[in-house]
């Protein structure tokens, strides 16, 4: 757009120089009534010539009107194809996308919104997490902004440094390798530990023999969805209750309940106090499921009351959206 937008200028600037140059190499006038001539010529505002013209400049001028009309033609045809595509709003959308890019901060940056991509941000969405996807494809772009109109992405490759630093890889809280390619999530997890060596990275490996080269190009966490469907399919043969319960949790867009993990910061008032102080399922109407001992690395299922929490520990809580925001808040 920017560039049919330039030439239409470049254009209207040539006529208007040309035109001037043209009156005083013919008709020997100085620039300004040249100019002023070109002007009035162009604008077809009806004013009288502003001196005799010769034959020769009278020709001219048919010239300028002629080429005038031309340029209007040209003009017009392109501001009715760029309204009637919808490029002046898409151009906006970018520059407002770029201006929130260099602010967003805590967020996830989401490489590739094919299939898997989208449930991705469906999830994200609900969850009210701020992302950001980067995906290559058009057509995958637009088919998720039917889903999500307001869905924050970049057009471009997810291998690029540009555009994982444009995506504010820098302050991000992770990024997900999303892409249908092994060696392209490979790559992605590469670089983007080492823009981000704190990043949370979470890697999809197409197939199982994946799983270990993405561990070892630094990715966090590597799914395999054709092992975990299986596994799935299987609990819910074995246990249906317990598999249903949750994809309540992970899909149901009715159901407002989740489970959280909430790291405790040295500083929160939580720190340094049992589970009975804290008394959360009262203060909160949370169910703490489980608690990480940061110094341990292990996990402590049901914890008692007496379980005391320390610094950084995670707590892996159960509860509406509402209620483990307020719980975040007083981790802080």
């Amino acid at each position: 757009m920017i560039r049919q937008l330039f030439i239409l200028g470049g254009l209207i600037l040539a006529l208007v120089f040309g035109g001037s140059l043209g009156y005083v190499f013919i008709e020997k006038w100085p620039f300004f009534d040249a100019l002023y001539m070109t002007v009035i010529t162009l604008t077809t505002v009806g004013f009288q010539e502003v001196r005799p013209l010769s034959p020769a400049g009278r020709i001219f001028t048919i010239g300028i009107v002629g080429s005038g009309v031309l340029t209007v033609t040209y003009g017009v045809s392109s501001l009715v194809r760029l309204l009637s595509e919808g490029k002046f709003g898409e151009y906006w959308r970018r520059q407002e996308v770029k201006r929130m890019l260099k602010t967003i901060k805590g967020h996830f940056i989401i490489c590739g919104c094919g299939v898997v991509g989208s449930e991705v941000v469906e999830y994200f969405v609900r969850s009210r997490v701020p992302y950001v996807v980067i995906e290559k494809d058009r057509g995958k772009i637009e088919r998720a902004m039917l889903l999500h109109p307001d869905l924050l992405f970049l057009e471009g490759d997810a291998t690029q440094e540009e555009i994982l630093k444009e995506a504010g890889i820098e302050r991000a809280r992770g990024l997900l390798a999303l892409v249908g390619s092994d060696p392209e999530n490979v790559y992605i997890t590469l670089t983007a530990r080492h823009l981000n060596p704190h990043l949370r990275i979470v890697a999809r490996a197409i197939v199982p023999e994946s799983v270990e080269i993405l561990r070892r190009a630094g990715a966090d966490y590597v799914i395999c969805p054709q092992k975990i469907g299986a596994l799935r399919l299987a609990a819910a043969a074995l246990r249906p209750h317990a598999s249903f319960f949750l994809d309540l949790l992970l899909r149901s867009e009715t159901l407002d309940l989740t489970i959280e993990e909430i790291e405790i910061q040295p500083q929160s008032p939580l720190c340094g106090k049992t589970l009975g102080e804290a008394n959360l399922p009262e203060e909160f109407g949370v169910l703490v499921v489980a608690i990480r001992d940061r110094e341990k690395g292990n996990f402590l299922f049901n914890p008692k009351g007496n379980t005391r929490l320390g610094p950084h520990d995670t707590l892996i809580v159960l509860g509406r959206t509402e209620q483990i925001l307020e719980l975040q808040k007083l981790a802080l």
